[in-house]
């Protein structure tokens, strides 16, 4: 490593069911194979329901397997939260040192009715925000 080169030791994703969600995940692993960082996944769920909470202990299942078999530390987090408060907060508890997280990349009048949680994490997040965009459309 390069003298007055940041290290990264702690990348929070924001982890859903969207395929872009994924992707911001193996760039995150990407990232932290450079530098050895811990990921740590946070799956926001907007009421404490068991379905919601199960969905997200599968994905966070998934995607304990894929970091711990590249050689990285995770952790996890399943809040009840909005998304992007949810990652805001976390970063910020957790001390992360990058938020990687996924955008469906919509614009017009799809970006003002889906809100956007990727929006609202680059306004506030206390480090750094890698925004992973896809052109895959919700509707």
């Amino acid at each position: 490593m390069e003298p007055g080169v940041d290290v990264i030791h702690r990348i929070l994703v924001l982890l859903d069911s969207s395929p872009v969600s994924g992707e911001a995940l193996m760039e995150a692993m990407k990232i932290g194979k450079t530098y050895q960082s811990t990921i740590i996944c946070i799956h926001p769920v907007a009421r404490h329901d068991p379905l919601q909470v199960k969905v997200g202990q599968d994905l966070v299942a998934r995607a304990e397997g894929l970091v711990k078999s590249a050689g990285l530390g995770f952790d996890f987090r399943i809040v009840e939260d909005d998304p992007g408060p949810a990652v805001v907060k976390a970063a910020s508890r957790l001390d992360a040192d990058l938020v990687v997280m996924g955008s469906l990349g919509e614009e017009g009048l799809k970006r003002q009715v889906v809100s956007s949680a990727a929006d609202y994490v680059v306004r506030k997040a206390p480090c750094d925000v890698l925004v992973v965009k896809s052109d895959r459309s919700v509707f």
